[in-house]
C-alpha cells in the first residue's frame, strides 16, 4: 500500500525534549529555514491583489453557515465543518489512517473491555473497532452528533457530550480511552484538562492513547512551507498550537500517566509514496480546500491566491518526497497511587 515508516521511543516521569534521531532533527530545521524565506514571496506576490473578502458569516438556532459549509455553534476554536461533505472526509481519512498505520490502536484491550473515544465524529473508528471486537463495550461521544443514530453495532453507544466540559461516565469505568486528530480544536489549557477526564474515568491499568498528526511537512518546497506556516498563523488566533503534538508524551507524565511511548510513523505525502501517499495527498488536499478563508485571512490575501499556491503544491511534494509525521502516543494510569 505504501512507504510509511515508523520509529518507537518512551518517555520517563522525568523525560524532556525528544528527537527520534540526528537525521529528523535536521529535515525540520531545514525544513523552518526554506519555509522563512518563501514566507517573504508569498507577501511579495499577493500584495497587489484585493484583500480577503468579508467573511460570510450566516446562523440558525443550532448551527453557524460560513462560506456555504456548515460548523458546531459552540466552539470557535475547531476549524473544520460538521455537515455531510465533511462526514464523507472522516469517514475515509479513516481507512487512511488505518492503511498507513496499519492498525487502529497501539494498546491492548482486556477481554469484556470498555473503550470511550472523545471526539468520535461520526464514529467510523468506534464502528470499526466494534465490528472487529464483539465482546468489547464502546462508547463514543463528540460535541457534534453526527454519528449514526438508528444503525450501529449492538456494541456501541454515542452521546452529544462535551469531552472538553466532561463527560457523564462514573470514575475508573473504562479499559481505554482513545483519541485522534483533535490538535487544530484544543488549546493547551484544553489538553490538560482532556488528559485529566481520561485519567479520571480509566480503571486503574487502563491506557490512554492519542494519535496526532504533525502539521509541520518535512522534506517540504517553498510553497508547502507557505501554505502550512498560515495555517499555523490561523491557528494562533484562536490560541492553538500545533507543535503540541511532539510534547503529548510530557503532558501524559504530567498528567500522572506511566509507562508512556511514542510511536513516530514518516507517512509519504503524494504519488512517490503509492497508493498510501496518494491518499494522505488527497486527504490533506480536502482539509486545506475547506480551511482556504481561514488560510487567505491569515496571509492578508484572496482565495485565489491561496488556491493557486495549494496547487502548486502537488508537484513539490513529489519532487521533494515530503512527508508528514503522525504520533501515537499511549500511557497508562497506575494500578495503585504509589505507582
Amino acid at each position: 500500500m505504501g512507504t510509511t515508516q515508523s520509529s518507537s521511543r518512551s518517555a520517563g516521569r522525568d523525560s524532556g525534549p525528544h528527537n527520534t534521531s540526528h537525521t529528523s532533527n535536521q529535515s525540520v530545521e531545514s525544513t523552518s529555514s526554506r519555509g522563512s524565506s518563501s514566507h517573504n514571496s508569498i507577501h511579495s506576490s499577493a500584495q497587489h491583489l484585493p484583500p480577503h473578502a468579508e467573511e460570510e458569516v450566516s446562523t440558525d438556532d443550532e448551527y453557524n453557515y460560513y462560506h456555504g459549509r456548515r460548523y458546531h455553534k459552540t466552539s470557535s476554536l475547531y476549524m473544520l465543518p460538521n455537515d455531510s461533505e465533511e462526514v464523507d472526509r472522516l469517514h475515509t481519512q479513516h481507512y487512511i489512517f488505518k492503511a498507513a498505520l496499519e492498525k487502529n490502536i497501539h494498546v491492548t484491550i482486556p477481554p469484556n473491555g470498555r473503550v470511550m473515544e472523545f471526539g468520535c465524529g461520526p464514529a467510523t473508528w468506534t464502528m470499526d473497532m466494534a465490528t472487529e471486537m464483539s465482546t468489547i463495550n464502546f462508547v463514543g461521544v463528540d460535541i457534534s452528533p453526527v454519528y449514526p443514530t438508528a444503525i450501529f453495532p449492538r456494541n456501541c453507544n454515542f452521546y452529544n457530550e462535551d469531552f472538553l466540559k466532561g463527560v457523564s461516565q462514573p470514575d475508573s469505568t473504562f479499559d481505554v480511552v482513545f483519541q485522534r486528530n483533535v490538535t487544530c480544536g484544543l488549546t493547551f489549557e484544553n489538553w490538560q484538562q482532556v488528559m485529566k477526564e481520561a485519567f479520571r474515568i480509566l480503571k486503574p491499568g487502563g491506557f490512554y492513547e492519542c494519535v496526532e498528526s504533525d502539521i509541520t511537512i518535512q522534506n517540504a518546497g517553498p510553497q508547502t512551507n507557505v501554505v502550512f506556516e498560515h495555517l499555523r498563523l490561523s491557528m494562533a488566533t484562536r490560541n492553538v498550537d500545533p507543535s503540541i503534538v511532539r510534547s503529548l508524551d510530557r503532558l501524559m507524565v504530567a498528567t500522572g500517566f506511566t509507562d508512556v511511548h511514542v510511536k513516530e510513523y514518516c507517512v509519504p505525502v503524494g504519488d512517490w509514496g503509492g497508493k498510501v501517499g496518494q491518499l494522505w495527498q488527497q486527504n490533506m488536499f480536502a482539509i486545506l480546500e475547506t480551511v482556504r478563508p481561514h488560510l487567505a485571512k491569515a496571509a492578508g490575501c484572496s482565495e485565489t491566491t491561496v488556491q493557486e499556491v495549494v496547487q502548486a503544491m502537488y508537484k513539490e511534494t513529489k519532487d521533494y518526497r515530503s512527508h508528514q509525521v503522525v504520533y501515537a502516543v499511549y500511557g497508562r494510569k497506575p494500578v495503585s497511587p504509589a505507582q
